[in-house]
């Protein structure tokens, strides 16, 4: 439905139609490769470092963590181990960070879900 002044929408040819896909699929990637990288540090301190086993006093929580919000486990850990053995000020800035992230991270697979 149009009203006074206003123009028709423009019909979508089938080349515009496939490249939005093709945007989409990058997307994906770069959510992918975004997803990856935490999950290869906390897989990393686990083997190669003690920074998880210092940082949380059991391994249910980093195993959560890497499913469900590994930025925020990643940094939590990290500021744990720059301050030697607390989570002090503006280190809460960083884990909050992380915490955003997996928000954002979690919202845009929802929306790419669809």
């Amino acid at each position: 439905m149009t009203s006074f002044g206003q123009l028709p929408r423009p019909q979508r040819t089938r080349a515009q139609a496939q490249s939005a896909g093709s945007g989409s699929l990058i997307l994906a990637a770069l959510l992918f490769v975004f997803a990856l990288w935490p999950r290869a540090w906390i897989v990393g301190y686990w083997i190669f470092g003690k920074q998880l086993g210092d940082a949380y006093d059991s391994a249910v929580v980093p195993a959560i963590g890497f499913f469900i919000a590994p930025w925020t486990t990643v940094l939590y850990a990290w500021m744990w181990a720059i301050s030697s053995n607390a989570v002090t000020g503006w280190e809460w800035l960083v884990v909050a960070v992380g915490a955003l992230l997996d928000l954002w991270f979690l919202v845009v697979a929802a929306r790419l879900a669809r």
